[in-house]
């Protein structure tokens, strides 16, 4: 039997007038005093703290562990002349967006240039991703916004690159903060604190940095002057911030912030990873599937039941509503397009100051048709698959139950986006032929989402057995992730047989720059040792060697007789005893990625007595 249409429309009647009355305070989906005492609210958040802890742990802990990947390094060698020079331009042919470097910036004025400093910078995120999986709590509910914060925290690739610094990481959270955007947009009517405070942080963000560096244009050698000029700017900027702050407050109760904070989510999308318009058009198309779904469903089985679990009926009708009228519509939509557009200008430009990179942004997507069209790991259309049974098996098999919950239910319009959103990125990145493990976190996210979805249906329902099979499931994909995640992470990081390690730099790395750091030392030197890399083969290493001015990475053998130190490949072995015998001896081979080793040749005066050898003995030429 159909339910009456209109206890249907005074259940959401009396659902819009809830969220009207009720006041606001944290919008962690916590409203009123009454809820706050609650028992089973202080229970979510000591489990929200938990979860936190948790994934903070998995995600700061040993960052160092593992050597730099290749592409690691090349965005380090960028991030240091940015960091030494203030020059950053944007090539799209040099692997992806510009905010990864500006956000490492930041991480490595404050915490220096290292390691630590710039996979932290990354590793945040990471965390930050977690967090923002408790604020679905009104459309997943309590139990499901912490188990998906829980299979974010645990699960293996989302752990792996989020130790990593790369782009990844950073394009999956503003793909997550445009859900969380537009979904708050919807259902709130006053901006919480939380929105405030991210949106005053982004208003610093895209005005401080440029009006600090006008200080620049005062001469330094006057300290005390360039001092009280960027106190003064920086007074200034902060004044206007606050002004912009609190007129939008003062716009329908600063709702409007959250569609503002979807759109500069959006363009920061854009400006880490060309891939931006898949994530983008795979979301607008669950959308369009979600309406499409329960349009098949209420013809072919019956009108969805009442929607217990949103707080408001996600639908065109309520986000047009929100809207509101024509002033009000050209005016927020003046508002949204002006921060897209000026983050955009911003980020490409290299802070106003390359402006043939916003020219470059859109060239981009010309580059990636073609270096999009190759699998590079040789694994086929199924790789994903392969992978994901391999080592997120729980995800993926808990988030198809979420998804088959979601679809046969066809009442929670949230769960079914989230189902969509998940199944049409992987599919999409399956059928598109370039195919590496980090690009599955795209995907993983929203089936951690949906996953928890399912969880929370599960021990919600009536029946025992199904409640019992809930927290059995749990239980056991924490263990299994759990395992998985301190196997990948913490032992096997550098083991090419697992996925996400995609032709990793091995472990013995670190005893060559150990060995280099060592030798640098005894020749009396230190850093300013001379150290000539001649192998064709040697990236991460520009970035453990940023400090030694006098490295250079010719990438070929060269004629030396003066330098402390010479890396060479085992490729070049032929011909290292006719350039090198007379003044160098070898003092050990070190892995750099499988498949690759180096060799390290070191002064005859600085060699260790009884350790290294003559060249000729390791087969490198003739005596």
């Amino acid at each position: 039997m159909k339910p009456h249409m209109n206890s249907s429309k005074n259940a959401k009647t009396r659902r819009r007038e809830d969220a009207e009355v009720i006041p606001e305070t944290w919008n962690l989906g916590i409203e009123t005093k009454d809820q706050i005492l609650n028992t089973k609210d202080h229970l979510w958040l000591l489990g929200c703290f938990a979860v936190t802890a948790v994934a903070a742990f998995l995600r700061f802990w040993r960052l160092e562990l593992k050597p730099l990947h290749h592409d690691e390094g090349v965005n380090g060698f960028f991030l240091t002349t940015l960091f030494r020079d203030g020059i950053y331009k944007y090539d799209p042919s040099n692997y992806h967006g510009p905010d990864l470097y500006y956000f490492a910036l930041a991480a490595a004025k404050t915490f220096g240039l290292n390691t630590l400093s710039i996979r932290g910078s990354v590793a945040i995120f990471g965390l930050l991703m977690v967090v923002l999986a408790f604020f679905l709590k009104n459309y997943i509910g309590k139990i499901g916004s912490l188990t998906a914060a829980l299979f974010i925290t645990l699960s293996p690739g989302m752990v792996y690159i989020s130790r990593y610094f790369i782009h990844e990481i950073l394009f999956a959270f503003f793909s997550f903060t445009i859900v969380i955007g537009v979904l708050y947009f919807i259902e709130k009517r006053k901006a919480g604190v939380f929105a405030i405070a991210t949106m005053t942080f982004l208003l610093l963000v895209c005005f401080l940095p440029t009006a600090l560096n006008l200080a620049n244009l005062v001469s330094k050698e006057n300290a005390t002057l360039f001092w009280v000029v960027r106190l003064a700017l920086f007074a200034l900027i902060s004044f206007l911030v606050l002004l912009i702050v609190r007129m939008l407050l003062a716009w329908n109760e600063g709702t409007p912030i959250y569609l503002l904070l979807a759109s500069a989510s959006a363009i920061l999308l854009f400006a880490t990873k060309e891939t931006a318009f898949i994530t983008i058009g795979t979301m607008l198309m669950a959308c369009v599937c979600v309406w499409l779904w329960r349009k098949i469903y209420k013809a072919v089985v019956s009108q969805p039941k009442e929607n217990e679990l949103e707080p408001v009926e996600l639908t065109w009708a309520t986000f047009r509503e929100r809207l509101g009228t024509s002033s009000d519509l050209l005016l927020i939509i003046v508002a949204a397009a002006s921060v897209f557009v000026y983050i955009g200008v911003l980020f490409f430009s290299s802070f106003f100051t390359y402006p043939e990179g916003i020219k470059k942004g859109f060239e981009a997507y010309a580059i990636w048709t073609k270096t999009g069209s190759k699998d590079h790991t040789q694994n086929g259309a199924l790789a994903y698959v392969k992978w994901l049974l391999k080592i997120e098996s729980p995800i993926l098999i808990l988030s198809s139950v979420g998804i088959l919950i979601a679809l046969l239910k066809a009442r929670h319009r949230f769960a079914l986006f989230a189902a969509f959103w998940a199944f049409g990125l992987f599919l999409a990145y399956t059928v598109i032929p370039y195919k590496t493990p980090w690009l599955a976190i795209s995907f993983i996210l929203p089936m951690c989402v949906i996953a928890g979805y399912g969880i929370n249906e599960l021990i919600a329902s009536r029946n025992v057995l199904l409640k019992i099979a809930g927290g059995v499931l749990t239980i056991i994909a924490v263990g299994v992730l759990g395992y998985q995640t301190y196997d990948l992470n913490f032992q096997k990081y550098d083991d090419d047989s697992m996925p996400y390690v995609y032709a990793h730099t091995t472990r013995g790395f670190h005893n060559l720059i150990n060995e280099i750091e060592r030798y640098a030392e005894k020749s009396g030197k230190g850093k300013d040792a001379s150290v000539e890399i001649v192998s064709p083969d040697y990236w991460p290493m520009p970035w453990y060697l940023h400090e030694y001015p006098k490295a250079v990475f010719h990438g070929n053998l060269i004629d030396t007789n003066t330098a402390e130190i010479i890396v060479a490949s085992e490729k070049q072995k032929g011909e290292l005893n006719k350039r090198y015998a007379t003044q160098y001896k070898y003092a050990g081979t070190f892995p750099l990625r499988p498949g690759v080793e180096l060799y390290l040749l070191v002064r005859r005066d600085l060699a260790d007595a009884g350790g290294a050898q003559e060249l000729y003995k390791i087969g490198a030429g003739e005596p």
